[in-house]
């Protein structure tokens, strides 16, 4: 089954709920795009408190950009019910696997390991038997809007889906509807989309067409 899923990188709570409101009706699951400022350079608006207070049937994967991801989805899973999936980057300079491991068996969400379009999927191959997803970026982290990186993306993807097929992949950045094509064929089943659905005129409509296209 492919699915859609809807990128909120917002600077402001206002922001936020802005965007979820135009999209939530359609959108089952929706990512959280978490910056800090720690390992790359720009910084999101995320406050678990507030989010958990707006009335809303969405279900949330959160995108952690961040060093040190534990606390944010401890606090998430604390107060945003719809708390669902976490996004570990395999970049962090700290054990990934345990933190993986604690939001799997303590916390009890979905997980899945991310890479940066330069990094090896070999360097994760103890990591990424024991996930439910893994997330490539067609992009580099920080900012929505950037071009797909290119050809070797999809080699990597092809190459993963390869060596673990059970595993669901998910692509995040870059995606166009030209692209959707290739993408599906190297494996792809899930798609985060940012900027085509918030730089649209009507992103409620452009999310209904992406689903209807995939």
């Amino acid at each position: 089954m492919i699915e859609i899923i809807p990128a909120i990188l917002a600077e402001s709570k206002q922001e936020f709920e802005r965007k979820l409101r135009q999209i939530e009706s359609l959108a089952p699951i929706i990512q959280v795009d978490i910056l800090d400022g720690s390992l790359y350079d720009h910084v999101s608006w995320f406050d678990a408190h507030h989010v958990g207070a707006l009335d809303t049937q969405a279900q949330f994967e959160l995108h952690l950009m961040i060093e040190n991801p534990l606390p944010i989805i401890e606090e998430w899973k604390k107060f945003v019910p719809g708390t669902k999936r976490v996004i570990v980057h395999h970049e962090l300079d700290r054990p990934v696997g345990t933190i993986l491991s604690h939001a799997k068996d303590y916390l009890h969400l979905e997980t899945a390991v991310a890479f940066n379009p330069e990094t090896p999927i070999e360097e994760a191959l103890t990591i990424l038997p024991h996930v439910d997803q893994a997330t490539i970026l067609g992009v580099h982290p920080g900012s929505s809007g950037q071009p797909f990186e290119g050809e070797y993306i999809l080699e990597k993807i092809h190459h993963l889906h390869h060596l673990y097929p059970q595993i669901t992949i998910e692509i995040d950045g870059g995606v166009t509807e030209n692209l959707i094509p290739s993408l599906k064929e190297a494996g792809i089943t899930r798609f985060s989309v940012a900027s085509l659905i918030f730089s649209a005129q009507d992103p409620l409509q452009a999310l209904k067409r992406l689903q209807s296209f995939c």
